[in-house]
């Protein structure tokens, strides 16, 4: 948490707290110091626990009240498409392959998985960058590449930075990226649903076969 949600945080909890008291306070007219008293402020300091549980659990999600603590809700399944300048033998590179990103999300944590046709990837370093100020919204992470079956190099390590656009028809990620072997590449994948998580490529292309939901990255909504 940052210095800014710490203090939204501690604001809120001392509201509800001070709401839950002063409602009975002003019901009853219990005295400031006493043992209903006591027992207000403890019945405030439950109800604000439950609340932030309740928040953190499951609330930050819903768009109505996501702004108080805002994180931007990324869970699901992405589709999409990478460029990579790895060259084979020849010297040929390799042109745009479908992509698939799935994104497991808590309020507290975050973690990604991607595939394509031949690899997976796994997150094991992760981190969500929100700068209001500047206008950040920005997914990073470590990955651990493993080949899904026979392809053209073998395992290696990397990194990614993705830009999050919001739209009024898509939520797209686009961004950089880098593996230890020297090679850079871009992805550009959308949002296609914010429940399902996806377990393999295979998987993925069955359930989505529509070639817009993979090769038009602003046009059709697949959700």
């Amino acid at each position: 948490m940052n210095k800014t949600e710490v203090k939204i945080l501690t604001t809120g909890s001392i509201v509800i707290g001070v709401i839950v008291w002063i409602i009975p306070f002003l019901i009853n007219d219990f005295e400031v110091l006493s043992l209903d008293s006591l027992k207000y402020i403890n019945l405030g300091i439950t109800v604000s626990g439950l609340f932030w549980f309740s928040y953190f659990k499951w609330a930050w999600k819903w768009s109505y009240i996501s702004k108080l603590l805002y994180r931007p809700n990324l869970n699901g399944t992405w589709l999409g498409e990478f460029e990579s300048d790895w060259k084979n033998d020849q010297g040929q590179e390799n042109p745009p392959k479908k992509f698939v990103l799935v994104i497991r999300q808590h309020w507290f944590s975050i973690s990604v998985r991607a595939f394509t046709n031949i690899q997976k990837t796994e997150s094991y370093v992760e981190t969500l960058m929100l700068d209001d100020n500047k206008g950040t919204k920005l997914l990073a992470y470590l990955f651990s590449e493993k080949r899904s079956r026979t392809g053209e190099h073998g395992s290696r390590q990397g990194a990614a930075e993705l830009d999050l656009v919001e739209t009024d028809i898509n939520k797209l990620l686009e961004g950089h990226f880098w593996t230890q072997a020297g090679t850079r590449g871009y992805i550009r994948v959308k949002q296609v649903s914010s429940s399902d998580h996806m377990d393999s490529f295979e998987q993925t292309e069955n359930k989505w076969s529509d070639s817009d939901c993979w090769e038009s990255i602003q046009g059709k909504n697949c959700l």
